[in-house]
């Protein structure tokens, strides 16, 4: 997927408030869904991990400008978190998956290095079992444990991709992109608070 920059540009200091919150809501919710043709590749690890990076930074937008985007805007916010924690448990997932794989390869190798520094000093009658006991690892072997809890994070990410996979489409039938885009649209209308400030 393309990197792209999305440092906000081109804001007017001179401006209402209202009109940069709405410029900068516009670049996040587009930041947002540039990741939504991977949303159905429960392997695009590192764009899932983007993805749940941009949903914060859209949160934050909608959250610091709330007293502009109003209660549609609580609306977004409440969507947005819910997409951001479940990938916020996703990326948990992937992080304990990846510590897990790294500590059994450290393992294998240790105890291949131990086999292999056997198996050149061991009698030759003694190389048949020496073998046979390394492809029967014993019931204390510590990667029995690993491979086991290895198992279960795997189920715990396939039960979370699944969670967000119809979190995303429940959104999307509802018309969050639209409601999104409208929020950022440009308006003529201050809010309530900018108003009471202007006629100070």
């Amino acid at each position: 997927m393309t990197k792209i920059d999305w440092a906000v540009r081109g804001l007017d200091p001179d401006a209402p408030v209202s009109v940069n919150a709405r410029a900068i809501l516009r670049v996040r919710i587009a930041e947002f869904y540039h990741y939504e043709p991977i949303v159905n590749d429960d392997r695009a690890t590192p764009e899932l991990h983007q993805l749940r990076i941009a949903a914060k930074r859209l949160r934050y937008t909608l959250e610091l400008f709330a007293d502009i985007f109003g209660d549609s805007g609580q609306k977004q916010i409440n969507r947005v978190k819910a997409v951001q924690e479940i990938l916020g448990t996703l990326h948990d997932c992937d992080v304990r998956i990846g510590m897990i794989e790294d500590e059994l390869v450290e393992l294998a190798g240790e105890q291949m290095q131990e086999l292999n520094r056997m198996l050149g000093s061991a009698p030759e009658d003694e190389l048949r079992s020496l073998t046979s006991s390394a492809l029967r690892p014993p019931p204390d072997d510590p990667r029995r444990g690993l491979i086991a809890l290895l198992s279960r994070q795997h189920a715990a990410r396939r039960a979370a991709y699944g969670e967000f996979a119809k979190l995303w489409q429940k959104y999307g039938l509802e018309g969050m992109r639209t409601d999104l885009v409208q929020l950022s649209s440009m308006s003529t209308d201050f809010s309530i608070k900018e108003r009471s400030r202007i006629q100070l």
